[in-house]
């Protein structure tokens, strides 16, 4: 094996590992539990029993959307908590200068966050549509875990971007909470991006949430927009580039004008 395969499964592998600890962190916390069982009973319920449509189709689409919209939530709240612990046990320096490269870590850490909190929607998103006997589409599973796996890539992306806020300031929560709702509005998840108002039509383009809802409904009706996951892919790679210049930008000039806020 070439000294480049044994890099990337070299990362690969720390990647994992950062994946299973982020699990293991994050299960016990309160927010996640909220967000990944009591709020998608909530929306479930608020987007079901007061409507008349019943359909398959209708419940289809309000499952996607309630479940893009906690799986955001969860994996938001999951990423501000990237390097808490590290700054908590005042190893933060440590995990940001050693010999693994810190990007490879908080890369990780999003997979995990974004894998535990999807998984735990979708299972809360199961049992309450069977309690509430709502039918759903589920033509082609293949196609639906296609955009699963699209959406842990697009949530460990995002990750990188809100682990590059908590590097620079300890902040890092209140930047989650003032994102939550409203990437969960403009991403089109609890009402059509149609109706936006025209100047906030560009910003909901730009969240891949929003492609990939439509892609994930149009699979499980049978018919699935390749395009929509195409708008996807490309905008998840964009967010994993940005997220890797700007966190590794940071660091450097942390290290340079020890500007690092480790408290």
């Amino acid at each position: 094996m070439t000294d480049q395969g044994r890099r990337v499964l070299r990362g690969a592998e720390v990647m994992l590992v950062c994946a299973r600890l982020q699990m293991a962190e994050i299960r016990t916390a309160w927010i996640i539990i909220g967000v990944t069982i009591f709020q998608p009973i909530v929306f479930l319920l608020v987007a079901l029993l007061p409507s008349a449509d019943r359909s398959a189709e209708a419940g289809t689409r309000v499952a996607v959307g309630v479940a893009l919209s906690v799986s955001w939530s969860a994996t938001a709240w999951g990423s501000a908590s990237v390097l808490r612990r590290e700054r908590a046990m005042g190893t933060l320096a440590r995990a940001l200068a050693g010999l693994v490269d810190a990007r490879l870590i908080v890369l990780g850490k999003g997979l995990g966050a974004s894998l535990l909190s999807t998984v735990w929607a979708l299972a809360t998103l199961a049992v309450t549509l069977v309690a509430l006997r709502q039918p759903v589409s589920l033509a082609n599973p293949g196609w639906l875990l296609l955009g699963f796996a699209v959406l842990l890539a697009s949530g460990s992306a995002v990750g990188l971007l809100i682990g590059s806020v908590f590097v620079l300031t300890r902040y890092g929560p209140q930047v989650t909470a003032f994102l939550t709702f409203p990437v969960i509005l403009l991403g089109g998840m609890l009402i059509p991006p149609e109706i936006l108002p025209t100047p906030l039509t560009w910003v909901s383009a730009l969240i891949s949430l929003r492609w990939l809802q439509e892609y994930l409904i149009t699979s499980a009706a049978g018919s699935p927009n390749l395009a929509a996951l195409g708008y996807a892919v490309v905008l998840t790679v964009g967010y994993a580039a940005a997220g890797i210049g700007l966190f590794g930008g940071i660091v450097d000039r942390s290290r340079r004008e020890g500007t690092l806020d480790l408290t």
